[in-house]
């Protein structure tokens, strides 16, 4: 299907995906937006893994939806057995994912939080990044996009909860999570240590890993990864080019800049 789009006022460009998905997506953006509007396509390797795992009857937490793009797409995969439930902390950002989750009919699927998720309940600061919508954080001087300058950031208020915290206040079951925080991944861990450390739970986690991000959030990040395999996950690496997912350990993920990763306990 050919990508479609069409500017709508506001800031945003209306577009329908190749996957087939109508979508809105910020105009003013130039990280995630051009991919979409152009091609209607952004990072394969993701839609294609995603596709893999996520599966029928699914429960999903994804945190850092972005603008939904893979929410709908997990909201698909799961179907109305499933469910998606979303955080995405940037007002602005949650409000378009919350709209293209209404467009597609995913709404009774699909939920988006607007809090931050972090290794703390409370007011939190985030510094949103209005060129570069992919990059917003709340790790603060964190430069994970040579080209986002500081003086471009908007920091505001938003408030936070933690994994352990949200769990049990919706008592909630969990079969995959997505993470995509920006630098934050090691205080989503740590707010989440009830969970990850239950041994006999099974679970899925793809996560974006970058060694040098979590050491600038004040993590170390042989310790986390070696936190987690004594609480029985394994490792794997998605492959970019052949969009799969391959077997690592920890020392090699170590030695990469950023890796996607997939964690699994069975």
């Amino acid at each position: 299907m050919r990508s479609q789009a069409v500017y709508v006022g506001n800031d945003r460009v209306l577009l329908r995906t190749k996957s087939g998905y109508k979508m809105f997506v910020d105009s003013r953006d130039v990280s995630i937006a051009p991919h979409l509007i152009l091609e209607g396509v952004y990072e394969e390797h993701t839609d294609a893994v995603l596709r893999r795992l996520v599966r029928p009857g699914m429960h999903v937490v994804e945190i850092g939806a972005n603008v939904g793009l893979f929410t709908m797409l997990m909201c698909h995969r799961v179907g109305p057995a499933g469910s998606v439930y979303a955080f995405e902390c940037d007002p602005v950002l949650a409000q378009i994912a919350r709209d293209n989750l209404e467009i597609n009919g995913f709404s009774r699927i699909g939920r988006i939080d607007e809090r931050a998720v972090s290794d703390t309940e409370g007011p939190l600061a985030f510094r949103a990044a209005v060129r570069h919508r992919g990059g917003g954080t709340l790790v603060a001087g964190l430069q994970q996009i040579p080209e986002l300058s500081e003086s471009e950031r908007q920091t505001i208020g938003v408030q936070a909860t933690t994994l352990d915290a949200f769990l049990a206040e919706t008592g909630r079951r969990v079969d995959f999570m997505k993470i995509d925080a920006e630098g934050a991944e090691s205080a989503i861990l740590r707010g989440g240590a009830g969970l990850f450390a239950e041994r006999s739970r099974a679970l899925v986690v793809m996560m974006e890993f970058a060694p040098q991000f979590m050491r600038e959030a004040g993590a170390d990040p042989a310790r986390t990864l070696e936190n987690l395999r004594e609480a029985g996950f394994t490792f794997a690496r998605v492959d970019d080019r052949r969009r799969r997912v391959a077997p690592v350990d920890a020392a090699y993920l170590l030695a990469q800049p950023f890796s996607d990763i997939v964690m699994t306990r069975r």
